[in-house]
């Protein structure tokens, strides 16, 4: 392919490389950035895509659920390109192949896109709830297809009461790096954590649907994006030197997951691959653990390096240095790179959500008001806007910082609120010369639990949970 049809990649690494002697880890936020191919752009690669639908009895009741279900997919099915591999999957007690009837999965046209519709319009609820055996059908049929872009959307009303003890944990392993899952709650009895669960692994976003009427443009929304994917895969690619080792790695924008356990380990080369792209953003906060005590002072020092890599292995952008420079100035060691800063901030937010949703639900409501409050003021110093929205449905907050409950809440606005606690501001690249935000002003908490910085706002270090106390130094 002529190198300006390509996709365009980018990486960026932002970090602060002054280390204290007693420092033991650096941290760094890596933007890297896919851009669109040039005029003359090839056909997108070969795409599949499944809709895994929940049958379960529950979704009978009320009846609004099987047929907003219904109309989701009839929406998703219309969307889909000519020569798009896909399939409906019938998600009950097991998993059944509703459309096409028997493998392989069915090309997209006029006439196999109205015979899916067809065969939708004809699902019922009844049985049981056993995501592992949908996702497992699922990983079967995209083994099928010579797809290089495999996506699922699964819908789900109920709890994974059907599964055996362990059968979905097994069933992500089999199915990690397969393909990419998006998952979507409908109703209010239904649990957060089984989505959570699935989409971490699987690459994918997990939400509440607040009214039924939504879940179709949704539905559309997920497999439009799934399409626009052009790359299949892309990975980060780390090497680190005799006195580092990675402590983690986790996505930060635009959601936050943690990816260390999916990376994989050759000798000191780490590969993580990040799934498929399209023309988008993605933040990285990568840590490492330092030697410090085995390192000279006053010059830099190399503590590892980090590329891209495509599908087949060849780099596509040059290699970019972590550096580390020990120094007793604490002028320069204790100030976190902005971008760092900012980063733990969206941590720390995300821990005062769910802990305050994990407070709500055991009726502890000062406790959640206290964390909730901690996370409308981090949200707002973030700039975080739909952390508050989703803050906002549960709570309403004065500006003297007090929360008061609201009535009448629904179970799905907590759940969205918990799977939406992910939710990451970009951090932005600063432009020279401009001015530093009020909420990394300043010098740097540093928690005297597990010496962890964070920025000068913060009540709780991100790191470890703990509270600040209250007039402490930073």
């Amino acid at each position: 392919m002529p190198e300006r049809d390509r996709p365009s990649f980018t990486l960026r690494l932002d970090q602060n490389k002054y280390l204290a002697p007693t420092g033991d880890r650096m941290d760094v936020v890596l933007t890297v950035r896919v851009g669109e191919a040039g005029a003359a752009a090839p056909e997108p690669p070969p795409t599949a895509e499944l809709l895994l639908v929940d049958c379960s009895s529950s979704m009978d009741w009320p009846p609004t659920k099987i047929e907003a279900a219904r109309h989701a997919c009839r929406a998703a099915i219309g969307s889909l390109r000519d020569g798009v591999l896909f399939g409906v999957v019938e998600g009950t007690g097991r998993a059944r192949l509703v459309y096409p009837p028997a493998p392989p999965l069915a090309v997209a046209g006029e006439r196999t896109r109205q015979e899916a519709k067809d065969a939708v319009a004809k699902l019922i609820a009844g049985g049981g709830t056993a995501m592992s055996t949908w996702l497992d059908l699922a990983r079967e049929l995209f083994a099928k297809t010579p797809a290089a872009i495999r996506h699922a959307v699964l819908l789900t009303d109920g709890r994974n009461q059907s599964d055996r003890a362990g059968a979905l944990e097994a069933a992500l392993g089999r199915c990690q790096g397969e393909f990419a899952c998006d998952a979507r709650g409908i109703g209010d009895d239904w649990d957060p954590r089984d989505l959570d669960r699935i989409t971490s692994v699987l690459r994918g976003s997990a939400d509440a649907v607040l009214e039924d009427a939504e879940l179709a443009g949704d539905f559309r929304r997920l497999v439009e994006r799934a399409m626009g994917r052009t790359v299949p895969d892309l990975r980060l690619r780390l090497t680190t030197m005799p006195h580092s080792r990675l402590r983690f790695v986790k996505q930060v924008f635009p959601t936050e997951v943690d990816l260390t356990a999916q990376s994989r380990t050759e000798g000191r080369e780490l590969e993580l691959p990040t799934g498929a792209w399209g023309e988008e953003l993605r933040e990285y906060h990568l840590c490492l653990d330092v030697a410090a005590a085995e390192l000279p002072r006053s010059e830099d020092l190399l503590l590892g390096t980090v590329t891209l890599a495509e599908d087949t292995g060849a780099p596509v952008v040059e290699r970019q240095a972590v550096v580390a420079y020990l120094t007793d100035d604490l002028a320069l060691s204790s100030v976190p790179d902005d971008h760092v800063a900012r980063v733990t901030g969206q941590a720390e937010l995300g821990r005062a959500v769910r802990a305050g949703w994990e407070a709500f639900e055991r009726g502890d409501r000062a406790e959640a008001a206290r964390e909730w409050g901690t996370a409308v003021r981090l949200a707002t110093e973030l700039g975080n806007a739909e952390i508050l929205k989703r803050l906002g449905r549960l709570i309403d907050f004065g500006e003297d910082g007090s929360v008061a409950f609201k009535e009448g809440v629904r179970p799905r606005h907590g759940f969205s609120l918990v799977l939406g606690s992910t939710i990451s501001t970009y951090t932005g690249a600063a432009e020279p010369g401009a001015a530093v935000p009020a909420e990394v002003a300043g010098a740097p908490r540093q928690c005297v639990h597990c010496g962890h910085k964070a920025l000068p706002s913060a009540k709780v270090c991100g790191h470890c949970g703990k509270q600040f106390e209250p007039g402490a130094p930073s």
